[in-house]
């Protein structure tokens, strides 16, 4: 039994989100250039995603932060967080421990190895960036980014 008042509704609802919807077109523009990034950096074994975490916490400096921190400034949730810490600590790249000020609460640091890594990622990363500034052009792609941080502020509003 159909559900669709028409055959064709469902292929005009299709249509009209693959058209309208702004998540969907984030997630394919999210694809695209992650693969790109990705293809860049490959040689260092890490992948795009990865590489922010570790630029998140760089971004704290040295005390590192705590999970809700780096969560929070990756716009991610912890658990997610949590999956792409492990194989970063693994590698060696990061360091989980507690924190000096409350035992309960974990402190991701930069290793040594992970400071290491960001300076290798960084001319890896130009190239990436290059590439994509190349395709959409300068002004665009300020624009784009611009936009896109706004896009993101979107989490901090209820």
């Amino acid at each position: 039994m159909c559900i669709y008042s028409n055959v064709s509704d469902h292929i005009h609802a299709a249509q009209r989100i693959a058209r309208e919807c702004t998540c969907l077109k984030v997630r394919q523009a999210s694809r695209v250039l992650t693969k790109l990034y990705d293809a860049e950096i490959r040689s260092t074994g890490l992948q795009q995603s990865q590489a922010s975490v570790l630029v998140a916490i760089a971004h704290f400096g040295d005390g590192g932060a705590t999970m809700g921190q780096i969560a929070s400034a990756l716009k991610m949730d912890r658990t997610t967080l949590t999956r792409s810490l492990r194989p970063l600590e693994v590698a060696g790249l990061v360091l989980v421990a507690r924190s000096p000020d409350d035992a309960r609460t974990r402190v991701v640091l930069l290793s040594r190895a992970g400071e290491r890594m960001l300076v290798t990622l960084l001319p890896l990363w130009e190239r990436a960036q290059k590439k994509v500034r190349a395709a959409l052009g300068g002004d665009l792609l300020a624009e784009v980014s611009r936009n896109l941080d706004h896009v993101a502020d979107l989490a901090e509003k209820p």
